[in-house]
C-alpha cells in the first residue's frame, strides 16, 4: 500500500527534508518537475544553517541560481549573506571538465569539510562514445568517495530511460522520483510512498492559518498537510 500525503507549505514538503538523507549514501532526485532543482538547493541551505558545516554544488547543466538560494536562505529565516559564502560551487560544459571536478573533489573535501555535495544534472554531459566509457567509473568513484568521507550525496538527474540516468539510478542508495502531473499537483515517488504536493500560491490561506482540527491530523501529520486515503 502507498500512502498519499498533500502538504500545503515547501517548507513541510515530505521526502526532501535534511533528516531524509543519510550521511556516506548518494540520493538521486529525478524528474522533470522544476521542484527536481530546487531540492539541492534546499538541501545545501539547510545543511548550512542546521550543520552550521560548508556545502559544495557541482553544476553540469548551468543550473545552479544563486537568487534561488538566497530565497530559500530568506525562507529558512537566515540572510543570504550569512548562508551563500558557505556554498562552494563548480561549473562543467564538457564531461571531461565533470570527470576532472569529480576526481578532484578528494582535496575539496579536506579543505572545507562540507556536509553536503550537491551535482546537478549529472548525466547530461555523458553522451556519445567517450562520455559513455567515462560515466561508470566516475559513478563509482563518487561512491567510494562519499562512503570514505561520510558525506551526504545528492544528485538530480532528468530520469529518463537513457544509460547515465538509470545507470545513475541503480548506483544509489535511494531515488526520489518527482513528477509533474499538472499545474497544480506535483507526485513524489519515495521509497515505496507516494506524495501529492499542491504548491501554495502567495496570498493564499493554508491549513496553518486555521485551528487545528481532526482534518489535518494535529501534530501526527503537521499542520501543513493532510494524509488522504492509502492508494495501492
Amino acid at each position: 500500500m502507498l500512502n498519499c500525503i498533500i502538504p500545503t507549505d515547501q517548507s513541510l514538503m515530505p521526502s526532501t527534508d535534511l533528516q531524509g538523507f543519510k550521511p556516506s549514501c548518494i540520493t538521486v532526485v529525478e524528474g522533470s518537475s522544476s521542484i527536481v532543482p530546487d531540492v539541492l538547493f534546499r538541501l545545501c541551505v539547510s545543511s548550512v544553517i542546521s550543520s552550521g558545516r560548508d556545502a559544495m554544488f557541482v553544476d553540469g547543466r548551468n543550473s545552479f541560481n544563486p537568487y534561488a538560494l538566497s530565497k530559500t536562505a530568506k525562507s529558512f529565516g537566515e540572510e543570504p549573506r550569512k548562508v551563500l559564502p558557505k556554498i562552494h560551487v563548480a561549473r562543467a560544459f564538457t564531461e571531461y571538465q565533470m570527470d576532472a571536478l569529480i576526481h578532484g573533489l578528494q582535496d575539496a573535501v579536506g579543505q572545507w569539510n562540507p556536509s553536503v555535495l550537491a551535482i546537478s544534472y549529472l548525466p547530461t554531459l555523458f553522451f556519445g562514445p567517450d562520455g559513455i566509457k567515462l560515466f561508470e567509473p566516475l559513478v563509482e568513484h563518487l561512491k567510494l568517495l562519499t562512503e570514505s568521507s561520510g558525506i551526504i550525496t545528492a544528485i538530480t538527474s532528468s530520469g529518463g530511460s537513457w544509460y547515465g540516468d538509470r545507470l545513475l539510478a541503480s548506483r544509489a542508495d535511494r531515488v526520489i522520483h518527482i513528477e509533474q502531473t499538472s499545474k497544480k499537483l506535483i507526485r513524489i515517488i519515495d521509497d515505496g510512498y507516494v506524495f501529492e504536493y499542491m504548491p501554495v500560491p502567495p496570498g493564499q490561506m493554508r491549513f496553518a492559518d486555521f485551528e487545528e482540527s481532526e482534518l489535518t491530523g494535529g501534530d501526527l501529520l503537521g499542520k501543513n498537510s493532510v494524509l488522504l486515503s492509502c492508494i495501492a
